[in-house]
């Protein structure tokens, strides 16, 4: 298997996304599904790498067990497991565990295929909360969907789950063209996806961008069909390496319970401002060594990054597009729970908008005149003050 760039070298802009929609959401997990199971929760990393990246900088399994430490204060005890099948890699994540002081309940090799069946009977009565992230496509859907249907009441498990769509763009093109490597790539893509019919996306799929478009239609009718067979709906965050480019990979949260879609989405979008953050600094750091190598002097100095002057500029995208969206999406369905419909709701402003943002957008939309619900109280069930209290009544609808 090729290295993958997030496990050697310096973290990737990707990454500090990814691992800051990893950090707040087993935090989140912790404590909501950990409340069903008298506290125990189980974090399992089926593709832990190294533990850290060359330039010091923590990987998943130190951020998992920063977690787990974070939420013993409010009464939950979370085991470790962690899985990388590459034994050099494995050595150097024991040796990274035990330098930050982290003893795991389990640290396995072998395929993750293979040995999950095994952790989860382990942690019967654990929240489990499974982080799939391979380099390229690892994992096959038959086993997505026999970790998925493990679930029970006493066993709430969420997938966390890497879509690459770099991978099957790449895999997809070549599984429809004719070559020696068609049969190969075709028959990878139909384990991992399973039967959705993706040739006739790729087979048409011939502008520069289209196969990564083409990925993405994919990728949701993957979702879809997870979801119909398992009865656990998914959403879906982009990542991408630099504003304005065209995502990577998505991350899927496979989850059973409606609210942890709804907060998983406000998760990712404050991950989104790190992200943003960290690639203007990474920006501003090459501009102001540039200058010192040429010995160039700027009569004012540039302003450096912050987080409060990302924050209002994603204030202001969100109420210029949300509330207009927002009436686009009610015309269409007629009434609305926003928990039902993440990303109808957050549109094209899914992981970047946050639940703060809806709030102020259905707010003014209701102080125009244009919907019932008054964004107050629990909005996102459709019970704002104006919609009683009645969840199964509530909706947000357009004012007659």
């Amino acid at each position: 298997m090729p290295a993958s760039s997030d496990f050697f070298g310096q973290r990737s802009a990707q990454a500090v996304l990814k691992h800051g929609v990893l950090t707040r959401y087993a935090h989140y997990f912790a404590g909501r599904a950990g409340s069903a199971t008298q506290g125990r929760v189980a974090f399992i990393d089926g593709y832990a790498g190294e533990g850290r990246y060359q330039d010091g900088s923590p990987g998943s399994p130190l951020l998992l067990a920063s977690q787990a430490i974070r939420v013993q204060m409010f009464g939950r005890d979370v085991k470790l497991a962690f899985v990388e099948r590459d034994a050099d890699r494995r050595q150097e994540l024991r040796q990274s565990l035990a330098e930050a002081e982290i003893e795991p309940d389990q640290l396995l090799g072998g395929d993750f295929d293979e040995v999950v069946d095994g952790l989860l009977d382990r942690y019967t009565l654990h929240a489990v909360l499974v982080f799939v992230d391979p380099f390229g496509l690892a994992v096959d859907r038959s086993t997505l969907e026999r970790v998925l249907r493990r679930r029970s009441p006493t066993q709430p498990i969420d997938v966390l789950y890497h879509f690459s769509l770099s991978t099957v763009a790449r895999m997809g093109r070549a599984g429809v063209v004719e070559g020696a490597t068609t049969r190969y790539n075709a028959a990878r893509l139909d384990a991992a996806l399973g039967p959705i019919g993706w040739r006739d996306d790729f087979e048409r799929a011939t502008a520069p961008n289209a196969p990564t478009e083409a990925a993405l239609v994919v990728a949701r009718r993957f979702g879809e069909s997870v979801r119909r067979a398992t009865g656990l709906q998914s959403t879906l965050v982009s990542v991408r390496q630099r504003p304005g480019q065209l995502p990577e990979y998505l991350l899927m949260l496979f989850s059973a319970n409606q609210k942890a879609h709804w907060d998983f989405a406000d998760q990712a979008s404050k991950a989104y401002v790190d992200w943003l953050y960290h690639c203007d600094r990474e920006d501003y750091d090459a501009n102001v060594r540039l200058r010192e190598e040429h010995g160039l002097i700027e009569l004012f100095a540039s302003a450096e990054p912050n987080k409060e002057d990302i924050d209002y500029q994603l204030c202001r995208d969100a109420a210029a597009y949300l509330p207009d969206h927002l009436i686009e999406v009610l015309r269409d369905r007629g009434s609305l729970r926003p928990v039902d419909a993440v990303e109808d709701v957050y549109g094209e402003m899914m992981g970047r908008a946050r639940v703060m943002h809806v709030r102020a957008a259905i707010k003014h939309l209701h102080h125009a005149g244009l919907t019932d619900d008054d964004g107050t109280r629990e909005f996102w069930n459709g019970c704002g003050s104006a919609g009683g209290t009645d969840q199964a009544a509530c909706g947000m609808t357009p004012s007659a």
